[in-house]
């Protein structure tokens, strides 16, 4: 199956290729093309992939190759942070394991990258597995470093600024959707302290 991105509109991208994928059979290939590096497909998705390839056309577009695992739903994982660590231009969340029913990612930061404060229609549990920071929660901010859990409901406004290099484990119950993440991740990207997410 083949998906060209480069005429759909940003905010539609992620679903649509999160869609295509659930349709695929077990080690069946789903190839992208997109006019920027598909990280965030590949975060996404990271759970779920056996392999994938990214290649860059002459003209600046690239091709992504994913292809989809075998058995994965009844598969245990047994990983360590090791694995995934890795940081960006902004924080960045690698997911273990994404499901409609929830979400495990890891998330790194670089001291000073955070998280804009939003209210997400998910519940949130997150560990700070390394480093320090703040976290705010509604209107209040709170410190937050080695060792610290936090639990916010759905719908309460949070957000995560990391005063050191931190890794944090990020639970989500259910996995936002795809046009929430990009929100956030795009409002990090600009600069923007706060993002609305309308429900």
């Amino acid at each position: 199956m083949e998906l060209d991105l480069r005429s759909v509109e940003p905010e539609y991208r992620h679903r649509l290729v999160l869609e295509s994928f659930d349709k695929l059979k077990e080690e069946e290939e789903l190839t992208v093309i997109a006019d920027h590096y598909p990280s965030h497909l590949i975060q996404l998705l990271s759970g779920h992939v056996e392999k994938y390839k990214v290649e860059q056309t002459e003209n600046g577009d690239f091709v992504l190759r994913l292809t989809k695992k075998k058995g994965e739903s009844n598969k245990a994982i047994i990983s360590h942070i090791s694995e995934f660590r890795k940081t960006g231009e902004v924080f960045t969340p690698i997911p273990v394991l994404r499901k409609e029913e929830y979400g495990v990612i890891l998330v790194f930061f670089k001291p000073s990258q955070y998280i804009p404060i939003h209210a997400p229609n998910s519940d949130l549990i997150f560990y700070v597995l390394q480093g320090q920071g703040k976290v705010t929660i509604g209107n209040k901010e709170y410190e937050v470093r080695d060792g610290s859990i936090v639990i916010v409901p759905k719908g309460v406004k949070r957000g995560v600024k990391a005063d050191t290099y931190m890794e944090a484990l990020h639970i989500v119950v259910p996995s936002p959707s795809p046009e929430d993440h990009e929100k956030v991740m795009g409002a990090a990207k600009k600069g923007i302290a706060e993002v609305n997410l309308k429900h």
